[in-house]
C-alpha cells in the first residue's frame, strides 16, 4: 500500500512537471505569440502607410485638375509616387502655355514609339545624365545649334551622316572635336550646304 501511495504521488509528480512535449509546446507557443506581434505591427504599419498617404481631396483644385487622369488610382498608388506626381503637377502651373503645349507634343511622341525605342531613350538618358555639366551643356549647345537650322540644311546633315559607316562618323567626330572653332563652323557650314 505504502509503494502503491509512493507510485501515484510520483506520477501526479510526473503529470505536473513538464515533459519534453510540453516544453516544446511552450516554446511553439512563445514563437506563436510572437509571430502574432510582428504580424499585428506589420499590418498597424501597413495602415499608417496608407493614412499618411496624400488624400486626394487634400489636393488643391489645380493639383486635381492636372492630376485628373490619376485619380481612380490615386488611392492605390504608393506615397513617394504620389509625392512626385504632385510636385509634377506644381510644376506644370508655373509652365506657360507655350511650353505646355511643347512639352503635350513631346509626350505625344512619347506615346507613339515602341517599347524598344522607349528603352533606348531611358537608356540615352541615364548615359546624358552621367556626363559631366560641362559635355551636358556642350551637348546641348549642338542640339540647340542643330534645331536652329532651317529644315532643308537639317536634312543634309543627316542624309551625310546617314551614308557614313559607324568608324567614318566616329572619326569625323574626333576630327571636328580638335579643329578650331572657326574652321570648324566654316566645315559644318560647307557641309549643311550641300545636299547629299
Amino acid at each position: 500500500m505504502k509503494q502503491l501511495a509512493m507510485a501515484l504521488k510520483y506520477d501526479s509528480i510526473r503529470l505536473w512537471h513538464p515533459t519534453k512535449k510540453l516544453k516544446k509546446r511552450n516554446k511553439l507557443m512563445k514563437i506563436l505569440t510572437h509571430l502574432k506581434k510582428i504580424l499585428g505591427l506589420v499590418l498597424l504599419l501597413g495602415l499608417s502607410a496608407q493614412v499618411n498617404a496624400l488624400d486626394w481631396q487634400s489636393l488643391s483644385s489645380e493639383q486635381q485638375k492636372t492630376l485628373q487622369p490619376f485619380e481612380k488610382r490615386w488611392t492605390k498608388m504608393k506615397e513617394k509616387r504620389q509625392l512626385n506626381l504632385k510636385k509634377a503637377a506644381d510644376r506644370w502651373g508655373e509652365l506657360t502655355p507655350a511650353q505646355k503645349n511643347h512639352l503635350k507634343e513631346r509626350f505625344k511622341n512619347w506615346k507613339k514609339l515602341n517599347k524598344k525605342e522607349r528603352k533606348e531613350a531611358r537608356e540615352k538618358f541615364k548615359a546624358f545624365r552621367k556626363l559631366t555639366p560641362m559635355q551636358q551643356a556642350r551637348i546641348k549647345a549642338q542640339r540647340e545649334w542643330y534645331k536652329s537650322l532651317p529644315k532643308k540644311q537639317r536634312k543634309n546633315l543627316r542624309n551625310y551622316f546617314k551614308k557614313m559607316t559607324p568608324k567614318e562618323r566616329k572619326d569625323l567626330r574626333k576630327k571636328l572635336r580638335k579643329m578650331p572653332k572657326e574652321e570648324r563652323k566654316g566645315f559644318l557650314q560647307q557641309l549643311i550646304n550641300t545636299p547629299k
